[in-house]
């Protein structure tokens, strides 16, 4: 059967967290008491919601204290708390840590610590003292190879996949289909949401797909390992798929 499939679009986020000197630090900041109204994780916080701030901080005596700070906070459960204040700490232009935080809670190294007044009052500190910048040097909504082999391994192992289910149900129209994964630290899928979106009546077939290409994604598909990833991160793209006939 001939078959096009399309990878229409993509959104995730891969980043290095091994220690190094550290040079410089990002601040990205938006209103520690302002409540995100669409979900806000360590993971999405620049696209979801957005940042109001952005501070770079060269200040070495500055970049010891944050981190003596942050190596001193007690442990606590893995919760979901909204993201309103983003670090990067930078090793020349490669980012080697990243931190997340709230005014309670604090992700480093994939855990999640008590945040503190210390910190907060720390961070203000920073940002009274430092000129907020203007060009976005780093940016982590770059559409990176979260597959774990790659996002073109990924598109040929669900081309390939979607033609074996097509032909063995003798499907030769068009569709597309939205999926939405989560996965764990490890990268190992743990839920799938596979949603036919045109045409926007399924056919009984259509659904048929959708919920074979689920369980396959489920049991196949694994990605790449990220730390810092929360419960709430979602994996998105979208799929088209066109048969013989079109």
């Amino acid at each position: 059967m001939k078959k096009i499939l399309l990878l229409l679009s993509f959104q995730f986020l891969s980043i290095e967290t091994n220690c190094a000197n550290i040079d410089s630090l990002m601040i990205r900041y938006d209103d520690w008491d302002k409540y995100p109204v669409q979900v806000s994780t360590c993971s999405n916080f620049e696209r979801q919601n957005g940042y109001t701030e952005e501070y770079i901080v060269s200040s070495q005596n500055h970049i010891d204290t944050l981190k003596h700070l942050l190596s001193r906070l007690p442990e606590t459960e893995d919760v979901y708390f909204p993201v309103r204040c983003k670090l990067y700490f930078f090793d020349s232009d490669t980012v080697r840590q990243e931190v997340c935080m709230n005014k309670t809670y604090i992700v480093q190294n994939g855990k999640t610590y008590a945040n503190n007044d210390t910190i907060v009052n720390y961070i203000n500190r920073m940002r009274c003292e430092s000129t907020p910048s203007d060009d976005k040097r780093f940016m982590p909504d770059h559409i990176g190879a979260n597959y774990i082999e790659g996002n073109d391994s990924l598109f040929l192992l669900l081309q390939k996949k979607i033609d074996e289910i097509a032909c063995f149900l003798k499907y030769e129209g068009e569709m597309v289909m939205s999926v939405k994964c989560k996965a764990d630290k490890e990268g190992n899928t743990t839920d799938t949401k596979v949603k036919v979106i045109r045409p926007q009546i399924p056919t009984k077939i259509e659904e048929d797909i959708a919920q074979r290409l689920r369980e396959y994604v489920i049991s196949d598909v694994h990605w790449e390992k990220d730390i810092n990833r929360g419960t709430l991160d979602w994996i998105i793209f979208s799929i088209r798929y066109v048969g013989n006939n079109q």
